[in-house]
Order: C-alpha cells, then sequence, then structure tokens
C-alpha cells in the first residue's frame, strides 16, 4: 500500500513540474508576442505603427532585446518592471525604448553588410557606408540614430528632420547661401521645364552656372537647431544643472551614444524643402541688410571701438531710451504707408530736459565732431596712401597695417554710429585714429629708412 502511494506521490510531482513547466514555457513563449506588449493602452500608438509598417512580421522582442538576450531572466525581469510600473501607474511619460545594432544586422534581418549608395523616396541620395558607425560631433552614429520615426505607418523608419539638423546645423547663415554642390550632393536640380506664373523656368542653365539655390529657394532650410536650456529641465533639476557639462561631445556621448536621447528632445526642429513662394515672396532682408542701428546702438552704451576703453554715454547710464531723442515724425514719409514711420531726432528733445543750455551744446558738439572727424579723415587718408606706397615686406608693415585698420574702423564707427550719440566717447575715438595714424606713418618711415 505504501508503495502505491509513493508511486501515486512521484506521478503527481512529475505531473505538476510537467505543468509549471509546461506553463512557464507557454508564459514565455506569450510574453514575447506582440500581443502582450498592447496589453498596456500606453503600447497602442506603438502597435500600431509596428502592425502597419514593413516590420511587422518581426515581433518587438526580436528588436528591443539583442540577440540571445530575450530568453535570458534580466530580460524577463526588465519586463516584469515595466508590468509593475504600469500597474501602479508610476511609468514614465516619456517612453524610451532602446534597439541595438546587433538586432537589425543579424543574418536574418538586414546582415552586417550594410548597403551602399541608395535612393531615399526615389530621389535623395544616400550611403549608409559613410555614416553607420562614424563619429559625428561625439555622437557614435547607430542605426537608431536616423531610423528613429514611429509615427503612422512609419515605425523605425528613417526620421528625415534628424539629417537636416546633422547636415544644417552651424553650416547655414541668413548672410551666406549654401553652395549649390552642398545641395547636390544630396539630390538633383530638377530637369523638367516649370512653369512660373506666366513664365517658363529650366534649373539646367542655373545648375551649369552655379547659382546657389538659395538665392532663389530663401527659406529652404528653417530653423538653427539650437539648444535652449530649459529643455534641459525635462530631465535634470535646476540644482542638478551647474553640475553638468557643457562640452557638445561629451554631452552627445552621454545622451546620444549612451542613451540615444532623441536629437529633438535637446534641439529645435530645422525644417528642409524647395518652398518656392507662388503669391508672394517672404523677405529675407538679413541676408544682405543688418541691423542698420547697430553703430549707434554701441557707441551710445560707449563700447565696440578700438583702444579706447568703453564709456557709456551719461543719458544711456541713465537710461534714455530712443525715443527721448527721436521725436519728430520724418516730414517726407509720414502719412504714407510706402514710406514707413522714420522718428528723426530734434533739438526739442535737448531743449525738454535741459532748457536752452541743451540746445547749445548740441550745437556745440555737432560743430564739434563734424570738425574732429574732418580733421581725421586727413591723417587717416594719409596713413592709408603711405601704406599702399610701401613694401609689404618692410621692418614694421604688419604692425603698421593693423594700425591704419583701427584708425580706419573708428572713424568710420563714429561717422556710421552719428557721433552725437555719445560726444565724449565719439571724441576719444578720433583721437585714438590720429594716433594710430601717426604711428604707423612712423612705422613705415622706419621700414623705409631701413
Amino acid at each position: 500500500m505504501k508503495k502505491l502511494l509513493s508511486k501515486r506521490w512521484v506521478v503527481v510531482t512529475l505531473a505538476i513540474i510537467v505543468v509549471v513547466l509546461g506553463g512557464g514555457f507557454g508564459s514565455l513563449q506569450y510574453t514575447n508576442q506582440p500581443g502582450f506588449c498592447q496589453s498596456c493602452h500606453i503600447m497602442d500608438p506603438f502597435y500600431d505603427s509596428w502592425k502597419a509598417s514593413a516590420h511587422n512580421n518581426v515581433a518587438c522582442v526580436d528588436c528591443h532585446y539583442a540577440p540571445g538576450e530575450k530568453y535570458k531572466i534580466s530580460a524577463k525581469m526588465k519586463a516584469l518592471n515595466q508590468v509593475v510600473l504600469y500597474v501602479t501607474g508610476t511609468y514614465d511619460t516619456k517612453f524610451y525604448a532602446h534597439i541595438n545594432d546587433a538586432s537589425c544586422m543579424t543574418s536574418g534581418c538586414h546582415g552586417t553588410n550594410t548597403p551602399g549608395q541608395t535612393m531615399y523616396n526615389g530621389k535623395i541620395r544616400f550611403d549608409h557606408a559613410t555614416h553607420y558607425g562614424k563619429s559625428a560631433r561625439g555622437m557614435e552614429l547607430r542605426c537608431t540614430s536616423c531610423h528613429s520615426n514611429n509615427i503612422g505607418d512609419q515605425h523605425i523608419a528613417a526620421d528625415t528632420t534628424t539629417c537636416y539638423l546633422c547636415h544644417f546645423k552651424d553650416r547655414v547663415s541668413g548672410t551666406s547661401p549654401v553652395p549649390q554642390q552642398f545641395c547636390l550632393d544630396c539630390h538633383d536640380a530638377p530637369t523638367e521645364d516649370i512653369e512660373v506664373g506666366d513664365t517658363t523656368f529650366n534649373h539646367a542653365t542655373y545648375v551649369e552656372q552655379k547659382v546657389d539655390c538659395q538665392r532663389c529657394h530663401i527659406d529652404a532650410i528653417e530653423g538653427n537647431g539650437d539648444v535652449d536650456s530649459n529643455s534641459c529641465l525635462q530631465c535634470h533639476s535646476r540644482t542638478e544643472l551647474p553640475t553638468l557639462t557643457s562640452e557638445r561631445n561629451e554631452l552627445h556621448k552621454i545622451h546620444v551614444t549612451d542613451h540615444k536621447v532623441d536629437c529633438y528632445q535637446c534641439h529645435s526642429e530645422i525644417k528642409h524643402g524647395a518652398h518656392v513662394t507662388e503669391n508672394q515672396v517672404k523677405f529675407s532682408c538679413e541676408q544682405c541688410h543688418s541691423e542698420p542701428h547697430v553703430g549707434a546702438r554701441e557707441l551710445y552704451a560707449g563700447t565696440g571701438g578700438r583702444g579706447v576703453d568703453d564709456m557709456p554715454a551719461s543719458m544711456f547710464i541713465a537710461q534714455v531710451d530712443c525715443i527721448g531723442c527721436h521725436m519728430e515724425e520724418d516730414n517726407e514719409s509720414a502719412g504714407h504707408m510706402a514710406g514707413g514711420n522714420v522718428m528723426r531726432p530734434t533739438v526739442q528733445g535737448c531743449v525738454d530736459c535741459h532748457g536752452d543750455f541743451g540746445a547749445d551744446l548740441y550745437a556745440m558738439w555737432a560743430e564739434a565732431i563734424a570738425s574732429d572727424i574732418a580733421d581725421t579723415t586727413i591723417q587717416v587718408t594719409r596713413a592709408r596712401t603711405a601704406l599702399d606706397l610701401a613694401d609689404s615686406g618692410a621692418e614694421g608693415y604688419a604692425e603698421a597695417k593693423q594700425k591704419v585698420e583701427d584708425a580706419e574702423y573708428n572713424l568710420e564707427f563714429v561717422r556710421f554710429g552719428r557721433g552725437i550719440h555719445n560726444y565724449n566717447y565719439a571724441s576719444e575715438l578720433l583721437s585714438a585714429s590720429r594716433d594710430f595714424s601717426d604711428e604707423a606713418v612712423g612705422l613705415l618711415s622706419v621700414g623705409t629708412d631701413g
């Protein structure tokens, strides 16, 4: 009887073990299915994106775990931790998923031989060999550096906004159109005739003449990709910020290479496209014209000159704004849309604050500066002539050249910045210009005598 019971317990124990192992294996297999990932509603958009994509025959765990990792206890513990966070409602609202390059490059997927040059969307040239595994601005480029789009049916597709940030950041300025070849490295110019209003246009002639694309496609590149310091606060506390590195390459290594933080978590977006405006030109005056009041503003603040200490005007220190003196509307342009609104300076502004003495002081300063500019112009011209006639290899030539350039700079600064904005500073700048000129002539004379 005891033997019978003993055999029965052995059978029961074995059955339990089989059930547990079978259930465990079944659970293991079930938790490896994409449907299990969708059990959490927060995964719905990512599941739908995967379902509609070209990768819908590849299970989530085949990509999100490195080859051989999905059956390890550590992987299951990681997944269990995610379940606990979801159930307790303590999950992070910024979802992050890591994909190891090895997952993409297994023999059953893309393999280790990266494709050569390919055409993206049938028109943009791209070469994996010049990107994958390379280092750029401190970042080691990986598959997901570019393939990070998870919107709609674009699950793990290439995100072109990443291309724009890497290729246009720090390489595009409003005053310097990008060279034509910069555009042609990625895509060809259209070859067909294009109807623009009542005109037929073809790019061929302009490509041959190497005309910069941006001369017409002014807003083909929009944005600068700058980093707002407030973006750091999405992840870091204010007290933590001073302890963090600000060195670009190190920041990229920590955030992109090590943790695969998306570029636009930190950077503002750069947009790119042909964007030829048909109805109205979006004027970008800054491509040719710098801000016209820089000289006056710096002169008023008493900064920007050469060889003279900073010397802000007394009214600048008193925080008198432009409108304190520029009180009179320009009669020529006033009242007409085409003329704009220009406020001219008037002596009345001086009188309102300083009485008649203000008007006398204004007249005296204006006359003195005009005379000073005339005298300084003569000496600076003399120095420039001496420099132009001198032997560039002569002793003291380089130093004399710098002094002439400094003299010319100060003179133009006062002339275009309107010396009346800061009489004392303007006088010192012109005096320095005359000194620079005399010193330059002296250096050139020594070089000639030698």
